[in-house]
């Protein structure tokens, strides 16, 4: 473990980024956000080269670096940042994702693209703060600066009832939220009771957790425990959800589906298991049960969806819940499994989302009530969209394939009726799957019917849009085979 204080570069760069995006002009706004995403994840890259390519847990664990820094010191607050086996794969994510998300297109860059930028990279600095935070005060501020710029994106480049839809995701989040606050506050006034002084730090509050009893303990690990449940979201806490990415712009649904989803998961992982062991350890068999739950009843509403969007939100809910098996089982193996899972979910849904979009804008009116026939039009993007949706049903030789069977192999030992529930979903998984790349692929639309050769020729899937989704695949693809460079323990 090494003191490294370029790890506020993660921070500071966005940030930069951010206020250099609103004297950008218009015209090359998408060009400057495509360049500084990748310089962003050039540094990641750099920053996390260690342990990413770090052969064993033990030769992790020298290059965990931490980055202290008092803020408040009279209550105990720090900026302190941690960057090890568990943070390093989410902080790596935000990068990609960013990038992805920058190179999106459509109306969203025609209307106040600089402030559309700046929000995308103050969303990175937010969501690197949280990943990378020790202290439970730092990461709930980041926590919640993340929904800034979401409801911003929402609520000025979303479409049709946009407002009800920030609504709703502001009131669930923000319930969720207050909960999570309170359960912080009560530990660290618990803690200074004991101690005599005050600490927001897991590591001082895992001992004031462990004391508590009864009622008390069950409610402190409620309020930690719903706020990330809406936050991943774990079934039923899921009603946010449909309109908020259906409505949203492309980019901001990416994000959702593929890196703030992770917050949840990352919050389980960093502090609800290490303060509430014990409470986990109870209510273990429940929240393995509504995990597979979560992963049919998600599949079965994917399989209804008219919308492409709506379809590919509730898919991302089912493959979530196979990462929430993983974090339940409470076994090392079934955690990094999940942490492994949650890579292959965040690649393979934001690339489902890019491909998407490049369809949304080149067709009008794109909806699964009738065929499209568009693979003949755009043969090398729906090539494209295959292979990414075979990687999504988890296809042997995929990275979601690899960790899949990790999970359910983890979770066949804590609850048998569980995993065969949550296979069922793998079935559904690929049904609705095939049903989305059929209707928008096959058959003949109307349209080509009465006109099927086209006027003009279209554009296909090609240059910096190509390449991008070629990485994103080939990193699915290859990582399927490169398992080990992922389990090296948390």
């Amino acid at each position: 473990m090494e003191s490294s204080s370029s790890l506020s570069f993660l921070l500071t760069l966005p940030l930069i980024g951010m206020a250099i995006a609103l004297v950008v002009p218009k015209a090359v706004q998408r060009l400057y956000a495509i360049f500084g995403s990748l310089l962003f994840l050039a540094i990641t890259l750099y920053e996390t080269a260690g342990l990413v390519c770090a052969k064993t847990g033990s030769a992790a664990a020298n290059f965990v670096a931490i980055h202290p820094l008092v803020w408040v010191p009279e209550l105990g607050i720090e900026l302190s940042l941690r960057l090890d086996t568990t943070s390093v794969w989410f902080v790596v994510l935000n990068a990609l994702v960013g990038l992805l998300a920058f190179s999106t297109r459509g109306v969203w860059f025609r209307k106040n693209p600089q402030w559309f930028t700046a929000f995308g990279f103050f969303l990175m600095f937010a969501l690197n703060a949280a990943f990378l935070s020790e202290d439970l005060v730092s990461f709930y501020l980041a926590y919640e600066a993340v929904f800034i710029p979401m409801i911003f994106m929402t609520g000025i480049w979303g479409e049709n009832q946009k407002a009800s839809s920030v609504f709703r995701f502001f009131l669930m989040s923000f319930l969720g939220s207050i909960l999570m606050l309170v359960s912080i506050f009560y530990l660290i006034q618990l803690h200074h009771a004991e101690a005599g002084v005050y600490s927001s730090r897991v590591q001082d509050l895992i001992r004031t957790a462990g004391g508590l009893s009864g009622e008390r303990r069950l409610l402190t690990f409620l309020g930690f425990f719903l706020a990330f449940a809406v936050k991943v979201p774990l079934v039923p806490f899921h009603g946010w959800l449909k309109e908020v990415y259906v409505n949203a712009p492309t980019p901001a649904t990416l994000w959702m589906s593929a890196i703030l989803s992770k917050l949840g998961i990352y919050g389980i992982l960093r502090f609800v298991i290490p303060l509430f062991p014990m409470e986990m350890a109870r209510v273990q068999g429940i929240l393995v049960a509504a995990a597979a739950v979560s992963v049919v009843y998600a599949a079965l509403l994917a399989y209804r969806s008219r919308n492409p969007k709506a379809l590919l939100a509730y898919s991302s809910i089912s493959h979530l819940g196979f990462v929430l098996l993983g974090l339940f089982t409470l076994k090392e193996q079934g955690i990094s499994a999940a942490i492994f899972l949650s890579i292959g979910h965040a690649l393979s849904s934001g690339v489902m989302f890019y491909l998407l979009s490049q369809i949304e804008e080149r067709e009008q009116e794109i909806s699964l009530d009738a065929p499209h026939g568009l693979s003949g039009t755009y043969p090398i993007l729906f090539g494209a969209l295959f292979v990414g949706m075979l990687a999504s049903v988890s296809l042997p030789g995929t990275l979601n394939f690899t960790a899949e069977f990790l999970v359910l192999n983890s979770s066949y030992s804590t609850s048998i009726p569980a995993t065969g529930i949550a296979l069922l979903g793998s079935v559904l998984g690929a049904a609705y799957m095939l049903k989305f790349y059929q209707m928008l692929g096959f058959g003949l639309s109307s349209k080509q019917e009465t006109n099927p050769i086209p006027a003009v020729k279209v554009r296909d899937l090609g240059g910096w849009d190509l390449l991008l989704v070629m990485v994103f695949l080939f990193v699915l693809l290859v990582a399927g085979f490169k398992t080990g460079i992922f389990l090296k323990g948390n």
